[in-house]
């Protein structure tokens, strides 16, 4: 949540134009965004005045009537971390020894709009519910609540996690955060230190509606404090969920360690700050807070499109706690690197503006890469975060992280894709998330994260190393790590190569090699290392066994938007040998926007499906020579058949079996 004026959150700054440079975070700066921010809302209060609000029920109908039952009481552990406190908010009343309301209006330094009052807040059925209404008392044209434990429960590092069920539309601010026990915000919470110099955790935070349509869906965590330049660098991390917030309950969460903070929702890791020399506030107590807030500086103010009543309703509050390694050790420490400030990016610097270095991607792949890493990982949980301009189409683009050794070889790890189009201005992340990846043990080796633009126009990249830079996030075994955080000056990194020196598999090339068929042994020999088929950007693909061309099953899949698609992802292999791609396909759709890809460690190569295809309720063999794949089927070949819809709209669906290669 925001403590000042100034806390107008990570997103006060990212959706602004990128001219916005860093250097002007001083306290003028910030004097004069006080004065503005002010006058905005002023004028937009009046233009709203929430009159033309839409009352989505009666004020006072039942709130808990339609809910699920509760999740039930915490269990004793969790991961290895032990249940050290909760509210469950059984009964009908807070607990008064824990909780107190904030009272009043004012802003609450962020030009928020709504008044907070005791009555807002009900118990019942096993829920906490904040209601937010459109309701006048004083000044304020809105009611809500928010509770606090300052003076009466306090933490230091800790599992933090909530159940909850958040509210949607234009203006909708919930939120689950601490403040610093020595915070003296409002005179109300005994400290002696202006925010944000107290520091601020936020475990999560929504900002319902925005012009892009993504707030319904966004939950935030973000970090504030004073870095040793007396500058708020607000280290902000964002997870889209593939369905409003509203639509069901969502469990969140942050870990807060002597080491780092690790950000959650239903168990996904999202963003990862590691606690450096300048965070000392972070090793201190701090209190928690719960509040709905209506409108605010970050994400704009409740206007004719909001929907009154809102409700966020809380399942449960815990807080977890385990033994601790000791301060600035290396033991158990999830890992984040901001690849941008790696000096050996394999691109040129594009053009600048204010502080915000822009390079392009365009149809070259960009390389970054983390320093030498030694230690564990677990499973699952990697993700990698840019941030863009807008761009003039649609722009899908395919990350993949690799392991390299200091003598250049490398070895495929993972790949997502995603597509960061936006019809909004100013500055927009895009993050990729890795899925399947097993627990994984470094020796000296290197991440490289590359990105790949698959179709549509260039992308201007955001690189300025603070709020809009890339990252790569990968979780260190909770069981403790060895592993060491060397700087770039201090283990020099490998030249970065176009053309990767790992060979593909040597083994003798048999005559037919199979990638998907019931009747494997019908085929001299089968593609290793094989995952099943995964779907990208909104594409979809299983197994199925109606009607199949062979044995008992084959994949039906459907490609409906721009950038979806599926693929096969296993060990690499050398494709020299073999000169044909052979699968059989059923579809009545036109073909007109899809594309089959071969991919590897070096150039990716397509062939559009429409050169081959004939519309048709028959199945129909599919021949497609290597050499139309170009350089992408003589290197080392990872993804030995993709489908993926680039450059329109239409959808496209079809039923694909019997996919295997060739020598002749």
């Amino acid at each position: 949540m925001i403590a000042a004026i100034f806390l107008g959150h990570s997103a006060l700054h990212k959706h602004r134009d990128s001219d916005r440079s860093q250097a002007q975070a001083t306290p003028a700066y910030f004097s004069s965004l006080l004065l503005g921010t002010v006058l905005v809302w002023v004028t937009l209060l009046t233009a709203c005045g929430g009159g033309n609000s839409i009352d989505q029920a009666t004020q006072n109908g039942s709130i808990t009537a339609s809910l699920p039952a509760p999740s039930g009481d915490a269990t004793a552990s969790n991961d290895g971390w032990v249940l050290a406190w909760s509210d469950e908010f059984n009964g009908t009343e807070l607990d008064t020894a824990v909780w107190t309301h904030d009272i009043g209006a004012g802003g609450w330094g962020n030009n928020e709009s709504q008044y907070y009052q005791r009555d807002n807040a009900v118990l019942s059925g096993g829920y906490l519910t904040i209601t937010a209404r459109r309701e006048r008392v004083g000044d304020a044209p809105y009611t809500s609540s928010r509770i606090q434990s300052s003076r009466k429960k306090s933490f230091q590092y800790g599992r933090f996690e909530m159940r909850a069920k958040l509210p949607a539309t234009q203006g909708m601010w919930p939120a689950f955060w601490l403040l610093g026990n020595t915070c003296s915000s409002w005179n109300l919470y005994g400290g002696n230190l202006a925010w944000p110099g107290c520091g601020e955790i936020d475990a999560m935070e929504m900002i319902g509606g925005l012009s892009d349509g993504s707030g319904d869906y966004t939950t935030h965590g973000t970090l504030h404090y004073f870095n040793a330049k007396n500058i708020n660098p607000m280290p902000s991390f964002a997870y889209r969920n593939a369905a409003k917030l509203s639509a069901d309950f969502h469990t969140y969460r942050v870990d807060w360690t002597p080491q780092s903070f690790t950000w959650y929702i239903d168990g996904i890791a999202f963003g990862t700050k590691l606690i450096t020399a300048d965070m000392e506030e972070f090793h201190k107590p701090y209190f928690l807070l719960l509040n709905l807030a209506v409108g605010g500086a970050w994400g704009g103010w409740a206007d004719g499109s909001t929907v009154f009543p809102q409700t966020y309703v809380i399942d449960y509050v815990r807080h977890y706690t385990r033994a601790w390694p000791a301060k600035d050790s290396a033991a158990g420490l999830p890992s984040i690197w901001h690849l941008s400030q790696d000096p050996h990016m394999n691109a040129a610097a594009g053009s600048t503006t204010g502080a915000q270095p822009l390079v392009t991607l365009a149809d070259a792949p960009l390389s970054w890469y983390t320093p030498f890493l030694t230690g564990s990982f677990d499973a699952g949980a990697w993700s990698a975060s840019i941030w863009t301009l807008s761009s003039s189409g649609s722009t899908p683009v395919r990350a993949r992280i690799y392991r390299r050794t200091s003598a250049g070889s490398e070895t495929f790890i993972s790949e997502s894709n995603a597509n960061p189009a936006t019809s909004a201005s100013g500055n927009h992340a895009t993050r990729f998330n890795f899925t399947g990846i097993p627990a994984t043990t470094l020796k000296g080796e290197s991440i490289r994260l590359e990105l790949t633009k698959l179709s549509g126009p260039s992308l201007s990249l955001v690189v300025n190393g603070n709020d809009f830079d890339t990252q790569l996030s990968m979780p260190w075994s909770t069981a403790g790590s060895t592993g060491a955080y060397p700087s770039a000056a201090a283990t020099p990194f490998p030249t970065p190569s176009s053309s990767p020196s790992t060979p593909g598999s040597k083994d003798a090339a048999p005559a037919t090699l199979s990638v998907y068929a019931d009747t494997s042994s019908a085929f001299a020999g089968a593609w290793s290392g094989l995952t099943s088929a995964q779907s990208y950007n909104r594409g979809v693909v299983q197994d199925n066994s109606a009607s199949a061309y062979e044995g008992a099953n084959s994949l039906t899949c459907t490609l409906n938007s721009d950038g979806s698609g599926w693929q096969f992802v296993g060990a690499e292999r050398d494709l020299s040998a073999y000169k044909h791609l052979r699968f059989m396909i059923k579809t009545s759709s036109s073909a007109q926007w899809v594309r089959v890809r071969l991919a590897g460690t070096g150039p990716v190569g397509w062939v559009a499906l429409a050169s081959k295809l004939i519309a048709s309720i028959e199945w129909q063999e599919i021949v497609v020579p290597l050499s139309e794949f170009g350089t992408a089927a003589q290197g080392p070949v990872s993804v030995p058949f993709s489908l993926e819809a680039v450059g329109g709209t239409p959808t496209f669906s079809a039923q694909i079996d019997q996919i295997y290669f060739t020598t002749e």
